[in-house]
């Protein structure tokens, strides 16, 4: 294998800067001690000073992996906990939004067969089930400027509103609260980019669940859902629960950094497919069968009237979970 040295630098400083964020939220790094970040600004000139003086020498590779070193440090040092009164990029959370202005409550109705798209940054998502076939949005924002909204009677399309400006990365948390009309089928599709969220879909007709998380964590409670045919989700840096004690038939979830907790009913006759690297499961600790190193099934359980689940897992440097009848927790 060859190695070109002229990028070396660059890609260890692309891993260390992603590296730093994931240590911190698993909780591996101290946040207090990563937010010293600016202070390492003395041994960037360090670097730089070794470079230039064993310039052309073996020695200057030193200087240079100094300078990489710590300047990757200093860059997910501010993504992992911001600058000064600046919020970090993932430092959205449950607490933020307080300082943030209501924006206008915007609602609509839904055919008996609906699409609704939420896409959510920084802050805190709550999404509930409504009696009728409306749908209604409320909640806080900075400076009150509310999401954008696309509907019509078929589709509703939620999402922040259009920054094109740098400082949008640095505004204060929003809080919005969703509810979707029980009296229709919906595709449901959830993106939340930071923050935490909440979905209790109890007595909600779903066809399909669609989910992306990125550096958040979110929680479905869908065990109460009056009907739900398949889920697939994206877990990227972050964690998310899914209580699946609804009908549910086909699961597919892919984790890549993170943990990922699922709930099933007790008795409920499973087929788990796994796949990935520097992951773990509990899926023998459960008493899973364990038929090669890709496939998990129940052992002596008949079909229930929910019928098979089919869960496809592929995760990578990251947990999963599964508990049969339990809280589930991440």
């Amino acid at each position: 294998m060859h190695i070109d040295r002229r990028l070396l630098g660059w890609g260890a400083f692309l891993i260390i800067v992603g590296a730093i964020p994931l240590l911190v939220r698993a909780g591996y790094l101290d946040a207090g001690l990563v937010d010293e970040w600016p202070s390492l600004w003395p041994l960037l000139l360090i670097g730089w000073g070794l470079g230039l003086i064993l310039r052309r020498t073996p020695g200057e590779l030193v200087g240079s992996a100094i300078s990489v070193v710590v300047l990757g440090v200093m860059v997910g040092g501010l993504i992992s906990t911001g600058f000064g009164g600046f919020p970090a990029f993932g430092a959205c959370g449950s607490g933020g939004g307080d300082g943030g202005a209501s924006f206008g409550n915007r609602s609509g109705t839904l055919e008996t067969n609906g699409r609704v798209g939420i896409e959510f940054n920084c802050g805190t998502l709550a999404v509930s089930a409504v009696d009728g076939s409306d749908w209604t949005l409320t909640g806080t924002s900075p400076a009150g400027r509310g999401p954008e909204v696309e509907a019509d009677l078929g589709r509703v399309e939620i999402r922040p509103p259009d920054r094109r400006d740098f400082m949008g990365f640095f505004e204060d948390a929003s809080r919005w609260q969703v509810g979707l009309p029980k009296g229709s089928t919906l595709d449901l599709g959830v993106t939340l980019n930071a923050g935490d969220g909440t979905v209790d879909l109890a007595g909600a007709n779903l066809d399909s669940l669609s989910v992306t998380v990125n550096a958040g964590s979110i929680d479905f409670a869908l065990a109460e859902v009056a009907a739900l045919s398949d889920v697939s989700s994206t877990v990227n840096a972050g964690s998310a629960t899914f209580d699946l004690r609804g009908a549910v038939r086909d699961v597919t979830m892919t984790l890549n950094a993170g943990s990922v907790a699922v709930c099933v009913p007790k008795g409920r006759q499973l087929s788990v497919t796994w796949s990935g690297a520097l992951a773990s499961n509990n899926f023998d600790q459960i008493g899973l069968l364990k038929v090669d190193d890709q496939h998990w099934i129940t052992a002596g359980v008949e079909s229930t009237v929910e019928g098979p689940l089919t869960l496809h897992v592929s995760a990578n440097a990251g947990s999963f979970s599964l508990d049969f009848g339990g809280a589930c927790d991440a």
